[in-house]
């Protein structure tokens, strides 16, 4: 398909300042002259599209999307991006302005199994499809999907795609089954790096790079101004004092490891975190392979290396975030097992450290943030004696990102203590006690927000990456970041509707000045490399494609079904149901029983909420299939072969479904048979030596954590591995001859070859 051709019969135009296409609902976009720009020169072809944030990628992929739905009627588009509630919220943007029936649109979750996923990917009437990358990615490992009849697949958060991210694979495989793939890569930001950079492009195939910031001529109309400003927070002396004590006893550790010749920096104020970073990798890595005699050594290099990476961080929190973070961390410390803190903390400067802590004021960046507060009248003049609600005085919108949890936390506590109406956003996960927020939670908090019920959101790392945060009139760096990814995901939280602001809070002489340089620096580095990238990227070869569009009959007979859908309906919460329930259909002759349907069903009603989406479900089944699996080696040692389904479920404490789908992977792996509501048990897997794909999760001291063909999760000590040394390490992936065995109940792997 020639690029031109395609652009000759593209369907986009201007319609009263709306874009007029097949498959656009009428005046549901804007014309915007750079959107439709990017448009008209990234359509077939592998492209990458970098717009500040709020600019519209997201309209862009629509615009795109219905281009290949209305011009090519068999082929279909995938719409990926990294987190389950950024998957969602790009399906009711698309769904909000693309005309598609509910039954041709879907959203993969993990929580459908892999058995009717498969239904999913062989219904060719879905023509739109919403995914996290990890479930494309395994399906297109097990064979369940290919990609040959999609005719765009969409990258979002294409910064993502190095090293062995799942985007990496996918785009792999797309090239490789496709005639004709197309790809649209999107991001605000891919990084200054110019090897990460390269590393994008190659992966997915990039063959036009569409760059835009907010000085373009055809994006300036569109973007109101954003003031932004360093403030730079002079530290008392109580403060330096502390600082002083820690960089005495860091300096000792550091003297250490360069004495022995562990790190080559003579100068020891030019050694950093990822000095230390890199020389613990070394130190983990000899220690699982050297002879007991040299353990000793490494061990205590290990101990001062571990030691000096806890001094640079309690330096950086006292200087950046404030005792209250501090304080946090130290405790933790002392509640921890692990020797290089017991060292650490036996130190007499700690007691001293600890000691001047307790009389300490807060952090000048929360007197900052009080100050300019007051200043905007931002205490309640009118406190609600019962304190469930403070009426504020003005509607402004602040967000302030941190860091630290812990900071959040205390700059929350603190603006309570005022009559200050704010709340604190963090992810889901669980960190050193502190419990994460649940989806619902999440949702809840943004919308309390975007009512105005309060007016101050403090968000950790969370709230700038693809969630739908509400315009907010004033957004505060509590500190800088160093990636301009991260800068600009921040920065563009404002400035959407109208002029915006930004302020950047810095400790003078601090970690914090580092880091506001570097983001600078990266800032305009990005820019000098997009404006040389362009000219290197080569144009893929690309098989003729006859355009196959939807005839005039098709487009009427949709345009009756999404009326008979609105009219019926009356409601967007059945989109997917009916879908869904048709693959149910498909499902009747399973061996399982109707309680196994009847799971199955509710399932697909937890598909439409996303507060049922459960990140841990992958982890779940994982667990629940090693479990099972060393169940029946246990019984067929007692010569028993054959169980009913309700044995399990009976045995162990766990979501029916999640043992259910535990079941189903163990079926596809032949490990077992399901039978008239039996299980059969049929063998160990196969011990015989033969080629496995090998993922490293973790490298661990004598030993390393792998997966295995994307499945099994085995233990590989050093004595079973028999291979290059360089290519073992955390994240990496390759082939290999090996046999598995059975451990005193672990699961392992013997590495024999690595195949290259």
């Amino acid at each position: 398909m020639s690029n031109n051709k395609y652009i000759e019969y593209s369907n986009l135009s201007e319609s009263e300042n709306y874009i007029d296409h097949p498959l656009i609902k009428k005046k549901s976009i804007d014309h915007r002259l750079y959107q439709t720009n990017i448009v008209n020169s990234s359509s077939g072809k592998n492209s990458m599209v970098i717009l500040p944030t709020s600019l519209g990628k997201t309209i862009i992929s629509a615009l795109l999307s219905a281009d290949v739905l209305y011009n090519f009627k068999t082929m279909r588009v995938l719409v990926m991006a990294p987190t389950r509630p950024l998957v969602l919220q790009h399906m009711f943007s698309f769904s909000s302005v693309l005309k598609i029936l509910n039954n041709q649109k879907i959203f993969v979750t993990g929580q459908i199994p892999p058995s009717t996923r498969k239904l999913i990917w062989n219904n060719k009437n879905i023509r739109l499809i919403f995914s996290t990358p990890e479930i494309i990615r395994n399906d297109l490992f097990e064979s369940r999907l290919s990609l040959d009849d999609f005719g765009l697949v969409v990258f979002d958060e294409a910064h993502r795609a190095v090293k062995d991210y799942a985007y990496t694979y996918i785009a792999k495989k797309y090239l490789e089954q496709s005639l004709n793939p197309v790809i649209l890569a999107m991001t605000a930001s891919p990084g200054s790096d110019g090897i990460r950079i390269d590393q994008i492009c190659e992966h997915l195939s990039i063959e036009h790079i569409e760059y835009r910031n907010e000085e373009d001529s055809d994006v300036k109309p569109y973007v109101n101004p954003i003031d932004l400003s360093w403030e730079l927070i002079d530290l008392s002396c109580d403060y330096k004092n502390i600082v002083h004590l820690f960089r005495e006893i860091l300096k000792e550790k550091l003297r250490y490891l360069v004495y022995r010749g562990l790190i080559q920096k003579k100068n020891l104020d030019y050694i950093f975190k990822s000095d230390l970073l890199e020389l613990g990798k070394v130190l983990q890595r000899n220690l699982q392979f050297s002879v007991t005699e040299e353990k000793g050594q490494l061990y205590s290099a290990l101990l001062n290396q571990s030691s000096a990476l806890s001094l640079m961080y309690c330096i950086e929190l006292i200087e950046s975030q404030g005792p209250y973070s501090l304080e946090n961390f130290i405790k933790r410390m002392e509640s921890s097992e692990g020797k290089a803190h017991s060292i650490l903390l036996k130190d007499p400067r700690m007691d001293e450290i600890k000691k001047k802590l307790a009389n300490i004021s807060d952090h000048p960046k929360i007197k900052y943030i009080i100050d300019l507060l007051d200043q905007n009248k931002f205490v309640s003049n009118i406190q609600d004696p019962n304190n469930t609600k403070i009426s504020l005085d003005s509607n402004s919108k602040i967000l302030i990102f941190t860091h630290y949890r812990d900071t959040a936390t205390h700059i929350v506590d603190v603006l309570k203590q005022r009559q200050i109406r704010s709340c604190r956003f963090v992810g889901q996960s669980s960190k050193n006690n502190d419990l994460g927020m649940k989806q619902d939670e999440q949702s809840n908090v943004l919308d309390s927000f975007r009512r105005g019920e309060f007016n101050i959101l403090i968000a950790t790392s969370i709230a700038e990456e693809g969630l739908d945060i509400p315009e907010v009139d004033l957004v505060i760096f509590y500190e800088p970041v160093a990636s301009e990814i991260r800068h600009i995901q921040r920065k563009g939280r404002t400035g959407r509707r109208s002029k915006g602001k930004v302020i950047i809070l810095a400790s003078k002489d601090t970690v914090d000045m580092r880091l506001l340089y570097a983001s600078k620096r990266r800032m305009e580095k990005m820019r000098n490399i997009f404006n040389t990238k362009k000219t290197s990227l080569k144009p893929m070869k690309r098989c003729q494609i006859s355009l196959n569009p939807l005839t005039e009959k098709e487009l009427e007979s949709l345009e009756e079904l999404l009326e008979k859908e609105k009219t019926n309906l009356g409601t967007e919460d059945y989109d997917f149901k009916l879908q869904n329930y048709k693959l149910l259909a498909k499902m009747k002759d399973n061996k399982f029983d109707d309680k196994y349907l009847s799971n199955k069903q509710s399932r697909f009603d937890g598909i439409i909420n996303s507060k049922n989406i459960s990140k841990n479900n992958n982890k779940l089944i994982d667990k629940t299939i090693r479990n099972i699996y060393e169940l029946l080696v246990r019984e067929k040692i007692n010569k028993k072969t054959q169980f009913d389904i309700r044995y399990l479920s009976d045995h162990f404490s766990i979501d029916y479904n999640i043992m259910l789908d535990a079941i189903d992977q163990l079926q596809k792996e032949q490990i077992i048979t399901v039978k008239n509501n039996s299980i059969i048990f049929n063998k160990i897997p196969n011990s015989k030596e033969q080629k496995y794909m090998i993922y490293v999760e973790k490298i661990l001291p004598g030993k390393a954590s792998v997966l295995v063909n994307g499945r099994w999760h085995a233990e590989l000590n050093y004595y079973d591995y028999d291979g290059p040394r360089n290519i073992l390490k955390k994240g990496s992936e390759f082939m290999a001859r090996a046999d598995l065995y059975n451990n005193e109940g672990s699961f392992c792997i013997r590495i024999k070859e690595v195949i290259l």
